[in-house]
C-alpha cells in the first residue's frame, strides 16, 4: 500500500516538473515574441509543441509569430489548427480572417447546403468526449423510460414513456453520430494549406499535365485523393486539379 502511494506521489511530482518546465519555455517564447524576436519565438514554440504536445493557444501563438514574420501560409495553417481543436476560439478566428485577407487568391466559396452548415456548427459546440457523455446520459434516460413503459401502472403515462423513449433513442443515435463526426474532424486531415509562393495546378498527376490554374501561399484546399507524390485538391469554388505534395501542409 505504501509502495503504491509512493508511486502516485512520484508520478504527480514528475508531471508537476514537466508542467513547470513547459511553462518556463512558454514564458521564454512569449518574451521573444514581445521583444519582436519572432524567429526565436517560433523556434521555441515549435520545440514546445514537439516536446510537450499541442494546444489551441500554442497553435495560436505560433500563428501570430509566423504572421509577424511575414509567413502568411504558416500563420493560416496554425490558426486553422487552433480552430480545429477549439472551434469557438474567437481570437484565432479573427486573426485567421485577417491573415486570409492577405492571400492573393480570392476564392469565391460555394455556400454549403444550409442543413449541412447548421449541423457542422452544432457538432463543434461540444468535444468528442462531451458528445459521448451526452449520448450515455440520453441512453440511461431512454432505458429508464423503457422500463417505466414496461412496468408502469398508468396507461397514459406508459404511452408517454413509450414515445419519449423513442425520442430519447433517436437523440442518443444522433449524439453518437455527432461524437463520431467530431472525432473524425480532429483525426482526419483532409484539408491543407498551400505553402509555396506559387503553385501551378495540373490536369493530371504529372508535370507534363495541362496547366489549369495557379494557387498561392495561404490558400486552403481539400484533399480528394493521393497518387505517389501528387494530391488531387478541390477549392471552395469547386475547381479540382493535381499538385505535388511538397507544396502543401495538412491542417
Amino acid at each position: 500500500m505504501k509502495m503504491k502511494k509512493h508511486i502516485i506521489i512520484l508520478i504527480s511530482l514528475v508531471f508537476s516538473i514537466i508542467g513547470q518546465a513547459q511553462q518556463v519555455d512558454f514564458d521564454k517564447a512569449n518574451a521573444f515574441y514581445k521583444n519582436k524576436d519572432y524567429q526565436n519565438a517560433i523556434t521555441l514554440y515549435e520545440q514546445i509543441s514537439s516536446t510537450y504536445g499541442t494546444s489551441a493557444i500554442l497553435y495560436y501563438n505560433i500563428g501570430n509569430a509566423y504572421f509577424k514574420s511575414g509567413e502568411i501560409g504558416r500563420a493560416i495553417l496554425n490558426y486553422e489548427r487552433a480552430l480545429r481543436l477549439e472551434p469557438n476560439y474567437e481570437d484565432a478566428r479573427n486573426n485567421l480572417e485577417f491573415a486570409q485577407s492577405k492571400v492573393v487568391d480570392n476564392i469565391v466559396q460555394i455556400p454549403p447546403f444550409f442543413l449541412k452548415k447548421w449541423t457542422g456548427i452544432f457538432v463543434k459546440l461540444l468535444s468528442t468526449d462531451q458528445w459521448y457523455l451526452v449520448s450515455i446520459v440520453l441512453f440511461v434516460i431512454t432505458l429508464a423510460l423503457a422500463l417505466f413503459f414496461i412496468f408502469g401502472g398508468s396507461l397514459v403515462l406508459r404511452k408517454i414513456a413509450f414515445y419519449a423513449a423513442f425520442v430519447g433513442l433517436a437523440a442518443t443515435i444522433v449524439s453518437i453520430s455527432f461524437a463520431t463526426v467530431r472525432h473524425n474532424q480532429l483525426t482526419q486531415h483532409n484539408n491543407a494549406i498551400i505553402m509555396s509562393p506559387t503553385v501551378t495546378v495540373k490536369s493530371s498527376p504529372d508535370r507534363s499535365g495541362t496547366d489549369l490554374f495557379q494557387l498561392h501561399e495561404g490558400t486552403k484546399v481539400t484533399i480528394h485523393s493521393t497518387l505517389d507524390k501528387w494530391v488531387e485538391v478541390k477549392l471552395g469554388n469547386g475547381n479540382i486539379g493535381w499538385i505535388e505534395t511538397t507544396n502543401i501542409e495538412k491542417i
